[in-house]
C-alpha cells in the first residue's frame, strides 16, 4: 500500500489521499453518527473525487462502521513504470581469471583459464528491449508521468555478430564479458596430449591443451595465450600472449618458453624462459629465466635454486639457494648505463630532426620553382625528396618508440630489489644495476637493494 497523508475530517469522516494522489481512504471516526452513501459521495465530490469510486467498499464501510479501519473507496489510474532493456548472457560471465592463492601462500593454477568455450555460430547473448511505461491519471485529471524504460546500446567487442536482438559467435573459442565488452577469442582446444605422434601445433589464436605436452614438440601461438592443464616435458612453447601451466615443466635442459606476456606455472626445472612481463611459480630449479618486470616465487617452500635469474625490476622468493651452496645467479636491473643510452638516442633524434627540416626546406624551394613553370628535372627531384622525407618520418617515429622503451626500462630498473621472506644462502651471486656481490653469510627475511656502488642487505 502507498504511504498516506491526512487530507481532511468532515462531519466525523476522515478522508485520506495516498501520496501519489491515486487512492482515497475513508475512516468513520464517529460510528454513533448517521451516515448515508449519498453523504459520503458528496464528501468525495467536494474534494474532487468523482471517478474510480468503489461503491461496494462504501456499502461495506457503512455496514461495519469500524473506526479502526481505513476503507479504500476510490482509485484513479496508476502509472505503470517501464523497464530498462537488458542483456541475457548464455554463458557464465562470472569467471575469475586469477589463480587461487592457497593458505601456505603458494598458487593453485588448476582452475586458471577455465573460461567458457563456444562453437562457431553458437548463440551467446539475447537482448531484451526496454518496456515502455504507461502514464497514470490523478483524480484531478493531472497526468502522473511513469518512469520510461531505457534501451541499451548494442554490445561492443569482437568475435561475434548480431541478428536482430540475438548475438552469435563468429568463431569457436573462449567467450568473456568484461568491462562492458563481449569477446569471442579464437581458441584451439585440444582434449588430449600433444606429442610427436600428434605433431607440432601452430595457431594464431589462443591454444588450450587439456592433456600433457611431451618431449620434442613445438607449440606456437603468434597472437594468443597458451594454457596447458597437464604436465610439460622438454618441448618448446611460443606465445604472443601469456603462457600458463597448471602443473609445471620439467625441461631436462632442452625445454624453452618464449612469451610476449607473463609465464606462470607450479614449477620450472631445467627450463629456459623469456617473458615480456612477469614470471610466477611455486619453485624454480636450475633454470635460465629472463623477465622484463618481476619474478615471483610463492609459497611456504617457494624456492629459487641453481641457474640464472634475470629481471629488470624485482625478484621475490621465500628461499634463494640452499645449504649446499648451489651456484645461483640473480641479475636485477640493468648492466648497462641506461642514461648514456638515452642521451645517445636523444642525440640521434636531434640529428634526424635536422635532416628532416633540411629536406622540408629544400622541398619548399622546389615547390616555389615549380610554381613558376613546369620542369621535369624539378619534378623528379621533388619525388626523391618526398621519399627521403617519408623515410626520415619513419626513423623519427621509431626513435621516439625507442626513447620511450629506454625510459620505461629506467623506471623499472630504478625499483631494482630482491625480497627473501625466509633464507638467502651463500653461493648466491647478485648483480644489481651493474654492481656485483657474492653472498657469503646466510641472511633471513632480507631485502636487497643497491645504493651507489654498494649492494645493501637489510
Amino acid at each position: 500500500m502507498n504511504t498516506i497523508q491526512t487530507q481532511s475530517i468532515v462531519n466525523g469522516i476522515e478522508l485520506v489521499f495516498s501520496d501519489d494522489n491515486t487512492e482515497v481512504y475513508v475512516t468513520i471516526k464517529n460510528p454513533t453518527m448517521s451516515f448515508s452513501k449519498e453523504k459520503v459521495l458528496k464528501y468525495l465530490k467536494d474534494i474532487g473525487v468523482t471517478t474510480g469510486i468503489d461503491y461496494a467498499e462504501i456499502d461495506k464501510m457503512l455496514a461495519e462502521k469500524d473506526a479502526t479501519k481505513r476503507y479504500k473507496v476510490a482509485q484513479s489510474k496508476k502509472p505503470v513504470d517501464g523497464k530498462d532493456g537488458w542483456f541475457e548472457f548464455l554463458f557464465d560471465t562470472d569467471v575469475s581469471t586469477k589463480p587461487k592463492i592457497l593458505k601456505d601462500g603458494s598458487v593453485d593454477y588448476s582452475e586458471y583459464g577455465n573460461v567458457p568455450f563456444v562453437d562457431e555460430g553458437e548463440k551467446i547473448a539475447i537482448y531484451h528491449p526496454a518496456v515502455q511505461g504507461e502514464d497514470g491519471l490523478s483524480f484531478s485529471n493531472e497526468i502522473i508521468v511513469a518512469k520510461k524504460g531505457k534501451d541499451l546500446a548494442r554490445l561492443k567487442g569482437k568475435g561475434f555478430y548480431a541478428e536482430g536482438n540475438e548475438y552469435f559467435a563468429k568463431t569457436q573459442g573462449r567467450v568473456t564479458y568484461k568491462d562492458e565488452r563481449l569477446l569471442v577469442e579464437n581458441e584451439l582446444l585440444i582434449d588430449g596430449d600433444v606429442s610427436l605422434a600428434t605433431g607440432d601445433i601452430n595457431f594464431s589464436g589462443n591454444i588450450h591443451i587439456r592433456g600433457n605436452v611431451l618431449t620434442g614438440v613445438v607449440v606456437a601461438s603468434a597472437k594468443g595465450d597458451v594454457i596447458v592443464d597437464g604436465y610439460v616435458e622438454a618441448c618448446q612453447i611460443y606465445a604472443g600472449g601469456s603462457v600458463v601451466m597448471k602443473n609445471g615443466m620439467q625441461g631436462n635442459g632442452k625445454g624453452k618458453i618464449i612469451a610476449g606476456g607473463s609465464v606462470s606455472g607450479k614449477f620450472f626445472e631445467r627450463v629456459t624462459i623469456e617473458s615480456g612481463m612477469d614470471v610466477h611459480a611455486n619453485a624454480i630449479m636450475n633454470s635460465d629465466i629472463t623477465a622484463v618486470q618481476d619474478i615471483v616465487v610463492s609459497g611456504k617452500f617457494g624456492i629459487i635454486i641453481g641457474g640464472c635469474i634475470r629481471t629488470q625490476r624485482q625478484v621475490t622468493a621465500t628461499i634463494i639457494g640452499n645449504m649446499s651452496e648451489v651456484k645461483t645467479i640473480l641479475q636485477v636491473g640493468s648492466d648497462v648505463d641506461l642514461y648514456a643510452t638515452l642521451l645517445a638516442n636523444e642525440k640521434d633524434q636531434k640529428d634526424l630532426k635536422k635532416e628532416y627540416d633540411k629536406i622540408n626546406a629544400v622541398m619548399k624551394k622546389v615547390d616555389e620553382a615549380l610554381q613558376a613553370g613546369e620542369n621535369r628535372q624539378l619534378e623528379m627531384q621533388k619525388r626523391k625528396l618526398l621519399r627521403g622525407k617519408i623515410e626520415k618520418e619513419t626513423q623519427l617515429t621509431e626513435n621516439l618508440k625507442k626513447n620511450k622503451k629506454i625510459m620505461d626500462q629506467i623506471a623499472r630498473c630504478s625499483q631494482a630489489k630482491i625480497k627473501v621472506q625466509k633464507a638467502l644462502y651463500p653461493g648466491t651471486s647478485i648483480m644489481m644495476n651493474g654492481v656485483k656481490a657474492v653472498i657469503s653469510d646466510e641472511a633471513y627475511d632480507a631485502v636487497i637493494t643497491v645504493k651507489g656502488n654498494v649492494i645493501e642487505i637489510s
